[in-house]
């Protein structure tokens, strides 16, 4: 299970690194409907369904993988609905994975000189207005890494592994920021277990 599952690009690669299937989550109508006519198009095994997360109409342990990220936790307002909302979704013993932006990306400049931290972010504050491309002064959440990790463990999950990457999972085409340069955390990766 894919939520906030967007565009649904993520979903076909799942499916053909041998996922039977996948269920793609999104609040998005006109997301669900480009997603499921690409998918239909490839002949994949993927469903999408229309749904704000949390309060996504399927089964409690009906998924043995829920997988989130790329962009997808700017968007939880409630960080803690969102835990149980994925704990509900799985098996017992299935798997949360997230890939997402390190928390402190919003700290960066894209000054390609050298890195440098902007003078108007808080990587404590609750959220900031993105003026980068593509939000373009979208109010972004903002959770800390901390609150992620405590969020995800105190919903029932066991934390199996936690990396942070040089590597942002996106980059602007024509930007070359030296924040990407491999010497600030731009995305982590998550791995939780939810108890039998």
């Amino acid at each position: 299970m894919h939520l906030q599952s967007g565009h649904g690009l993520d979903d076909v690669a799942l499916v053909q690194a041998g996922a039977k299937s996948v269920v793609g989550i999104d609040y998005s109508q006109v997301a669900v409907r480009a997603a499921q006519r690409h998918a239909d198009e490839l002949g994949v095994a993927c469903r999408y369904v229309a749904a704000a997360v949390p309060a996504v109409p399927l089964a409690s342990a009906s998924a043995d993988l829920v997988y989130t990220g790329k962009g997808a936790l700017v968007w939880m307002a409630d960080l803690a609905g969102w835990a149980r909302e994925v704990a509900r979704l799985l098996r017992p013993s299935g798997h949360l994975f997230v890939y997402e932006a390190h928390p402190a990306v919003v700290l960066w400049t894209w000054d390609e000189d050298r890195p440098r931290i902007r003078e108007d972010r808080d990587y404590f504050a609750r959220d900031h207005v993105n003026d980068t491309f593509p939000a373009r002064g979208a109010v972004e959440r903002q959770w800390t890494l901390g609150e992620i990790v405590t969020t995800v463990a105190a919903a029932g999950m066991e934390i199996l592994h936690l990396s942070e990457y040089p590597e942002p999972f996106w980059r602007s085409g024509g930007v070359a920021a030296a924040a990407w340069s491999g010497r600030l955390p731009n995305s982590f990766a998550l791995l939780a277990r939810r108890a039998q």
